[in-house]
């Protein structure tokens, strides 16, 4: 199997990463009959202000005649009629067009993602030489931004995406069901999910009305990635993993190529373009090495033939004036849309995204691995098999850890919620931000395995979040907690500021916000309310102050803040370290305390000494590694040089030398001041019941037994 048209082997419309490359067809093929008139398109295009729909038809006749039109809407779920009308228009030899406005009275609701209202339309053609119907699914809603958010009906909505890269292991080709595309976006909305991009390819019809169904917006793309890496040849430069085909040149560089890809464009929006889900199109992802100025023109066509969404050419590369949205990292001579800013929460992006007059979006957030369960080996029963799962796991057993894969799972997986919170409350923060596509919910099990999500493959949950945990940080409206840093000393003023971030259905109104920082045991050592009057839709509002006197905490712990939202589901949570400003001094005479091992230091263990090795300026490249807090990027194999292996730590958090740490079993902020400050040390030699107290998560495709 092989493309006609080279438009990059790493996107997912053609790739051997997550759906594998097969051959044949799957869904509906039919050959259909038609009468000499019939109806090829129809188009319903909804007027909201109006409240009026337009119905476009698009008749080929083979005779001059007149005929009658007549339509019909129904709802899908109660499938009671709602609207009926007649007319009769006459047809000319060839191709007709007509546009029939219905006055609608209120009798259709609105379609967003809290009220998903899809309905039926069916027109039917009568004339003396020929019957025809033709069905559509459609909603009655309208598509716009404000130079910051996308609009639904004239609404701000704030985009909380993920990536969908065709994940079906069992068969290897998407699914065309409906029920199939049902359960997963009902699992996004478990999560608190509204947006999904079909990241370099587009789904079929049934993932459209699923969305319809669901409340889930979709940014669907015409199956291209082509950047300029692409272009090179990667074996030369030692990258065989990143070997595209044929060296495909970018959009705009081959006319045969590109005429393709622009009947394409057309394909996808002329078929799905009347089901409401449907709000964002973009060609395809990081077109880097394309002609701009020609995707800008394609784009354009596309906007004037149909301007019922929003479009874009390229996601996280050049932006061109015809672009309605953007879903970037990086925005050229405004600076970066996404990022890292350091343990603390008193940051945002706004300096960016306030200079953007279109909706930008933070593009491919997350990509935080989670260390398997060797388990997933036996989900494997249909056509792909995890032998790369099986390997890592031979590696794990050869040196000693392979009974440690649930324990690495859990505390890499709790390090990647941690992760994903801070990450996606940076968005939160930043007022003119309009959405996030995280990278992303589910593992990818291509480029060297990036098993970056909260569920396997499988779309099964892996254990270390659940729905309600995630849409704390996650929703249409999330308390927000703003404060300079996670570890305090005693004697410290603690202080935040309390915000709330609303993308709701309706505006707040008359509630009350409830702040409150407690002990491990419950105790409550702060405890505000602050009424809320009003709190509009897209509005980030400042509520309140938090301060906590840190004076009388004399024993290092953990503190629990909680802010939400009385008699609502909305309530956040985070922890806060608290060590005391002077350590009582310690009696170690009977340490010795070295920072060698060596001739001397062996003497004095074999005398049965008690020795202190400080060993974090000791190791090798071979026998050690640096202490990275901040787990490793979407994939050890796939971008080897960044200088970090780790996956996070898993603690004997029981163990007296941490008696006096508070900590979990799993890296958490209070672990952060040691980042690049430690090391890990290879323990594979060591016997296999010996486990360090704190040991670092190696990545899997190493397996390395490591201590810090």
């Amino acid at each position: 199997n092989d493309m006609i048209f080279n438009i990059g082997d790493k996107g997912h419309a053609y790739s051997e990463s997550t759906q594998s490359i097969w051959n044949g067809l799957v869904g509906t093929i039919k050959l259909q009959s038609k009468d000499p008139s019939h109806i090829k398109n129809l188009t319903s295009i909804p007027n909201i202000d109006d409240d009026q729909l337009k119905i476009a038809l698009d008749i080929e006749a083979e005779l001059s005649e007149k005929t009658k039109i007549q339509i019909a809407i129904e709802a899908i779920e109660s499938k009671q009629p709602i609207l009926k009308k007649v007319v009769r228009v006459p047809l000319s030899q060839g191709k007709n067009h007509h546009e029939i406005i219905l006055d609608l009275k209120g009798k259709l609701k609105k379609w967003s993602e809290f009220d998903p209202n899809v309905y039926r339309l069916k027109a039917s053609l009568s004339s003396k030489s020929s019957f025809d119907i033709k069905e559509t699914e459609f909603g009655f809603r309208e598509v716009g931004h404000d130079g910051t958010h996308v609009l639904i009906n004239g609404t701000p909505i704030f985009l909380r995406g993920n990536l969908d890269n065709v994940h079906f292991p069992l068969t290897g080709y998407p699914s065309t069901t409906l029920e199939d595309w049902e359960n997963i976006f009902k699992i996004y909305k478990d999560y608190g999910l509204n947006h999904v991009r079909f990241h370099s390819w587009c789904p079929p019809e049934a993932a459209f009305k699923a969305a319809d169904r669901t409340g889930i917006y979709i940014q669907a793309e015409a199956s291209v990635w082509i950047d300029s890496w692409m272009n090179e040849d990667m074996v030369a430069k030692g990258r065989p993993e990143m070997e595209t085909k044929g060296h495909p040149k970018g959009l705009g560089y081959n006319s045969e190529r590109d005429e393709w890809v622009q009947a394409e464009m057309n394909r996808v929006v002329e078929y799905y373009g009347n089901h409401p889900s449907f709000i964002m199109f973009c060609i395809g992802n990081e077109l880097g090495s394309s002609d701009f100025d020609q995707i800008k023109t394609w784009i354009a066509d596309l906007k004037k033939k149909d301007d019922r969404r929003l479009y874009s050419g390229s996601t996280a590369r050049q932006i061109t004036d015809e672009d309605d949205f953007v879903v970037t990292h990086l925005v050229q001579n405004v600076g970066w849309t996404r990022g890292l800013n350091g343990a603390h929460t008193d940051w945002d992006f706004e300096k960016a995204y306030s200079q953007m007059d279109i909706p930008t979006l933070a593009h491919e957030i997350g990509q935080w691995p989670v260390y398997p369960k060797w388990s997933e080996i036996d989900k494997y029963t249909g056509v792909l098999k995890a032998r790369n799962l099986e390997e890592f796991k031979a590696v794990a057993q050869k040196n000693g850890i392979a009974d440690q894969d649930g324990e690495f799972h859990k505390a890499s997986g709790a390090l990647n919620q941690i992760m994903y919170k801070y990450e996606i409350e940076s968005f939160l923060r930043t007022k003119s931000c309009a959405g996030i596509q995280l990278l992303s919910m589910q593992d990818y099990q291509g480029q060297g395995e990036a098993l970056v999500g909260w569920l396997d493959v499988f779309w099964d949950n892996k254990g270390i979040t659940t729905p309600k945990e995630f849409k704390e940080h996650h929703s249409e409206t999330v308390p927000l907690l703003r404060t300079e840093k996670f570890v305090w000393e005693s004697g410290e003023l603690f202080q935040a500021n309390v915000q709330i971030s609303h993308f709701g259905n309706q505006p707040i109104k008359d509630a009350i916000a409830v702040g409150r920082i407690t002990t491990n045991e419950g105790k409550v050592l702060f405890q505000k309310e602050w009424p809320l009057e009003e709190v509009a839709i897209a509005d980030l509002q400042d509520v309140g102050a938090m301060e906590l006197e840190l004076g009388s905490i004399q024993k290092a712990q953990k503190l629990n803040i909680e802010v939400g939202i009385k008699n609502t589901p909305y309530i956040n949570h985070w922890s806060i370290w608290v060590f005391p400003s002077k350590l009582p001094p310690l009696n170690n005479e009977e340490v010795v305390i070295v920072d060698e091992m060596n001739t001397k230091t062996l003497e004095l263990l074999n005398k049965g000494a008690k020795v202190l090795l400080m060993a974090h300026n000791l190791g090798t490249k071979k026998n050690s590694v640096s202490f990275n807090f901040y787990p490793l990027y979407w994939s050890y194999t796939y971008f080897p040089g960044q200088g970090k292996t780790s996956l996070g730590m898993l603690i004997d958090e029981e163990h007296p030398a941490l008696s006096q740490f508070p900590t979990s079993f799993h890296s958490d902020w209070q672990w952060e001041p040691f980042d690049k400050k430690a090391k890990g040390f290879v323990l594979n030699s060591m016997p296999p019941t010996y486990k360090p107290i704190v040991q670092l998560v190696d990545d899997f495709h190493r397996n390395n037994k490591e201590g810090l």
